[in-house]
């Protein structure tokens, strides 16, 4: 594994600039440590951490080259926007280029920016430390790195929150599975979710 942690390293300092680079690494240090305290691989948390930015920084049109050419089935918000795909290929390149099979690895790779329902652990550890490593900050941040130490599944919710409202206020196109991923989250995590419906005087209820 060691061999292997140390060959993608290799890779990714040719695919990325040394500003993302950092980020990869600080990714790679809260998620180990969320690993460690929820008991979850550490070894695949790791890996999934390394590649899940090795695409960010590659042009959108060789991006979409790329996705084309493995085979990467793309919608058309994908099409508009190219590096909503850089964590689909970097999970195909993990399989192709480095025989990985494990599901929970590329699931962790290739949604740890849009999130999607039923997620594992460690695709929820990736995507919390995706947001809350310590070169990332905002406004509440540092609560959120405590909740994720606690309690992974309310942390995911919060962080997600976030994401959502931030993207409301800018007018942001929103991925169907990140909606989907909300409302699993919600259905499976609260004891009574409600609706739009469920609140007397919302407008248009």
């Amino acid at each position: 594994m060691q061999h292997f942690v140390e060959e993608l390293i290799q890779t990714l300092k040719l695919l990325v600039t040394p500003r993302r680079l950092r980020h990869i690494y600080s990714c790679c240090n809260f998620a180990r440590k969320l690993a460690k305290l929820h008991r979850v691989d550490e070894q695949k948390v790791t890996v999934a951490c390394l590649a899940h930015d090795a695409f960010r920084d590659v042009p959108a049109s060789k991006l979409l080259k790329i996705a084309r050419a493995y085979g990467i089935e793309t919608n058309e918000m994908e099409l508009a926007h190219p590096v909503l795909l850089h964590g689909k290929v970097a999970a195909e390149y993990l399989k192709r280029r480095f025989k990985i099979e494990d599901q929970e690895i590329l699931e962790a790779v290739s949604a740890h920016t849009s999130g999607k329902p039923y997620m594992s652990e460690i695709a929820k550890i990736v995507f919390l430390a995706d947001s809350l490593e310590e070169t990332r900050v905002y406004e509440g941040v540092e609560d959120l790195r405590k909740l994720a130490e606690q309690d992974l599944d309310e942390a995911v919710i919060q962080t997600l929150r976030n994401k959502i409202c931030y993207a409301v206020k800018k007018e942001y196109l929103l991925f169907p599975q990140t909606v989907e991923m909300w409302n699993w989250l919600l259905w499976n995590k609260r004891p009574r979710p409600l609706t739009v419906n469920d609140q007397d005087g919302v407008e248009g209820g």
